[in-house]
């Protein structure tokens, strides 16, 4: 009865991702041990996801890098993050080339370090993703997209119909590969990457 079910078995394709943490130096190990935080293991994937998904929600800017040819670009961005999928609302630039010619991309959020803060206060999120751009001429994916977002509530809020007629886009940042720094929250360059 199992030969049955074996074929299947062996050829379905499981998408798993996994998680790698960097050994911390001794200077790190001393900072951790003078400040009492202790280095976190995540149980899973999905709990390292939620993590992160709660630092994005605290802020609201990231550094958007594409590329053409040799020529990188780099454009602070504001965002709206549903799990750890990054959705980005523009009205244009030239990082919309660079997407038509590489839709390969990173970003990096981090949080502002002020002076005599402290190592333990720095905290950082580096991605690499593939994005998807979503024009407004695929009407119905576009405003389904601006729904997931908020957009459309928010400016029904403010009494506002729809957004002012210009040709935005919406990118779609899917992340296949996530780097954390959080010492101060015990976590010590943890990399997610997807299966």
């Amino acid at each position: 009865m199992l030969s049955q079910f074996l074929p299947s078995l062996l050829t379905r394709k499981v998408n798993m991702t996994h998680l790698q943490t960097a050994k911390p130096s001794d200077f790190i190990v001393k900072i951790c041990q003078r400040d009492c935080v202790t280095l976190r293991k995540f149980k899973s994937a999905e709990e390292f996801e939620q993590e992160v998904a709660r630092f994005m929600k605290r802020h609201d800017v990231l550094h958007l890098a594409t590329s053409r040819g040799d020529q990188p670009r780099c454009t602070a961005v504001g965002y709206k993050n549903i799990g750890t999928t990054m959705y980005i609302l523009s009205e244009g630039g030239a990082k919309f080339q660079n997407l038509s010619a590489n839709p390969r991309v990173a970003y990096s959020i981090a949080s502002r370090i002020r002076r005599g803060r402290g190592f333990l206060k720095v905290r950082g999120l580096q991605v690499w993703g593939k994005a998807e751009v979503i024009s407004q001429k695929e009407r119905e994916k576009f405003q389904e997209t601006l729904d997931l977002m908020g957009v459309t509530r928010s400016l029904k809020r403010r009494g506002v119909k729809g957004l002012p007629p210009f040709p935005y886009r919406i990118i779609k940042i899917e992340p296949e590969k996530m780097r954390y720094f959080n010492l101060s929250e015990g976590i010590y360059y943890v990399t997610w990457l997807k299966g």
